[in-house]
């Protein structure tokens, strides 16, 4: 049995959403634990409305590991959950780790020795991505998992130079919120929470962290494992799309916003609005936002003025013929 904890001697918080997770809480729970170190964090658990047997697994390891707590509430989705934990934490860093990913034990051991003399607001790392089956998949989706463009060299940079490095290498950049650790003043004196009630959460989050971070430092090792399996976000089985068109057309209407407020340099507000842009196209027809009666809800002005790329604007040309023919036709 670990030994209990005292708030003073909490470097960082492990905050870990369980909703219906009892195949993988059990794996993700065993890796952190195998993590040198991790007797000196506290995981909390928030489980959001669980149905299945994830609660009772959670209390498992709660008599073992008195570093473990749990949180019960009523279901509310992913960031009521981190809300919950955040608020709960004591660490000076915390990380929102998934029930069903893990971490690698080795390499995330190096990052709790590491911590008690860090002060950045942000360090951001990579992820691998694996299946069930144990599959790994090296390639699969780089600028999801991967922030090509940042270097060990690089040092100690702002958050929006961390953006720009990353879009001037590929166009793109990794917003999950899993991918590093965040002081946690940093994130509750900047107000930091998670939007309730929508989903895309992570791209928001992210980028609010991003735009506001003075200080991020980048370990290029892949610390944490995703796991791919169906139902997931980004291997999905459902075929209703609502939720998903609705948490968009909030989610990015305010990153846009956030540009305008967070970024003084023009070169580079001009980048980052380019990559929304080609983000929330591919979002539009891969959701069919048409079909779904969302048309009169597009600002194809805003995509023309904001998009980069002749393919970009091509694509916008072809959204607002679409939209036109919806909204004549078919009252979209």
């Amino acid at each position: 049995m670990t030994d209990s904890i005292s708030n003073s001697d909490t470097a960082l918080s492990v905050v870990i959403p369980v909703f219906n997770a009892e195949k993988y809480l059990g794996s993700c729970l065993e890796a952190l634990l195998k993590t040198q170190g991790i007797e000196n964090a506290e995981i909390i658990l928030i489980d959001d409305g669980s149905a299945d047997s994830s609660a009772e697994i959670a209390e498992r390891y709660i008599k073992s590991h008195k570093n473990i707590t749990l949180i019960r509430k009523s279901n509310g989705g992913p960031s009521e959950a981190r809300n919950a934990g955040l608020k709960k934490a004591s660490g000076k860093y915390v990380f929102f780790c998934d029930a069903d990913d893990e971490v690698d034990p080795g390499l995330f051991s190096k990052v709790i020795r590491d911590i008690g003399n860090s002060g950045e607001d942000v360090i951001l790392w990579d992820a691998e991505i694996f299946d069930d089956e144990g599959t790994i998949f090296p390639k699969k989706r780089e600028d999801y998992f991967i922030h090509l463009g940042l270097n060990a060299d690089d040092g100690i940079i702002s958050g929006q130079q961390a953006i720009n490095k990353q879009l001037d290498e590929c166009m793109s950049f990794p917003a999950t919120v899993w991918l590093g650790l965040h002081r946690r003043e940093f994130l509750l004196d900047n107000d930091l929470y998670f939007a309730n009630g929508i989903l895309h959460e992570d791209e928001l989050w992210v980028i609010q962290v991003l735009l506001s971070a003075r200080s991020v430092r980048y370990i290029p090792e892949k610390i944490y494992r995703y796991r791919i399996h169906k139902g997931s976000i980004t291997n999905p089985e459902k075929t209703d799309w609502t939720r998903n068109i609705e948490s968009l057309l909030y989610v990015y209407p305010v990153l846009y916003g956030l540009c305008d407020e967070k970024i003084e340099d023009q070169a580079l507000c001009k980048k980052l609005k380019a990559t929304l842009t080609r983000r929330y196209l591919h979002m539009i027809f891969e959701y069919d936002f048409c079909k779904y009666g969302f048309a009169g809800q597009i600002d194809t002005g805003l995509l023309w003025k904001t998009s980069g790329r002749l393919i970009d604007k091509c694509r916008v040309l072809l959204l607002s013929v679409k939209v036109f023919f919806y909204k004549v036709f078919k009252r979209g």
